[in-house]
């Protein structure tokens, strides 16, 4: 018997009407421990036990278990291998799979614009755990998309971490000697510098189209690059081939890992920030061409007679 979920029921509401169809005789062990499950997600998270409490505990505990159950399936609809995994691991054992994807995500930076200086691999222990956005978005708009939430936030922060890896490689493996690397303690505003900033400065002096000091305050004139996007350099034919020739022959450097995040969509770092001059490919392009000459008609020799 298969129960199908198009009612939009939670996957452990699912499956525990799959389980009493079939007076599964696990039923009561598992209402026990989401009893006991409820409870210290109430005394943890809501702080109280009163009734509106259980009744929330007891919502966010079915949530949690159902994003569990949706892990095991790697999020497809599949109300029977869901029953075979909560007969197999218990309700405890699908609460770990929810702990360990939440953990997996917490490991990983929150933000994008997180300040150079403190790049690590380290969590802010200060930080607080996605858990407690998790938990409204389940309540909100159901586990499902709260699951899918998860995974997005997990992968995007993925793409944080690795920026700051690669962020972290290129300032200990300057790609030219003209990168002036400074301490992070003087006062040019490296602690303000985002790791997507430094990758972009850098990698703008390895390819010839920034100064040496690729650290340095901008110039007034410039605009603050930390929350817009960064200026694209339009070069020449000539610049433009030496400056791709920079580029290539640095990512081939760069652990193949860290490369990743230099792709954004199918774009690569230098297709997006330097370009060929409209102007010269145009003007090769649409350069007139120099009329052909028109053939010469063969002259007639007159015959002696005429």
């Amino acid at each position: 018997m298969q129960i199908q979920t198009i009612d939009n029921r939670p996957p452990l509401s699912a499956v525990i009407a799959l389980a009493k169809a079939e007076r599964d005789p696990n039923l009561p062990k598992w209402r026990d421990d989401m009893t006991s499950m409820s409870a210290e997600i109430a005394r943890k998270y809501f702080r109280t036990l009163t009734d509106e409490d259980v009744r929330d505990g007891f919502n966010a505990c079915v949530n949690l278990l159902s994003i569990g159950l949706l892990r095991s399936t790697t999020g497809a609809i599949e109300p029977a291998a869901w029953i075979q995994t909560l007969r197999a691991i218990g309700v405890r054992g699908v609460s770990r799979l929810t702990v360990e994807m939440i953990k997996a995500c917490d490991s990983l930076p929150a933000d994008s614009l997180a300040p150079y200086a403190p790049l690590s691999t380290t969590p802010d222990a200060a930080a607080r755990s996605y858990l407690h956005r998790l938990l409204p978005t389940a309540s909100r708009e159901g586990p499902i998309r709260a699951y899918a939430a998860l995974q997005v936030e997990t992968d995007t922060r993925a793409d944080f971490k690795r920026s700051i890896d690669l962020a972290q490689w290129l300032t200990a493996n300057p790609p030219i000697a003209r990168v002036v690397l400074r301490s992070m303690t003087e006062s040019f505003d490296w602690e303000h510098l985002s790791a997507d900033e430094v990758i972009h400065r850098i990698l703008s002096v390895a390819c010839g189209v920034a100064k040496a000091n690729s650290f340095a305050e901008p110039d007034l004139a410039e605009p603050d690059t930390a929350f817009l996007e960064f200026p694209v350099t339009t070069l020449g034919p000539n610049l433009f081939a030496a400056a791709r020739r920079r580029y290539d022959d640095l990512v081939a450097k760069i652990p193949s890992p860290l490369r990743l995040a230099l792709i954004h969509g199918e774009s690569t770092w230098f297709d997006r920030y330097i370009i060929p001059s409209a102007k010269s490919s145009k003007s090769r392009a649409a350069a007139p061409k120099p009329p052909a000459k028109a053939a010469k008609k063969p002259t007639r020799k007159k015959s002696p007679g005429n």
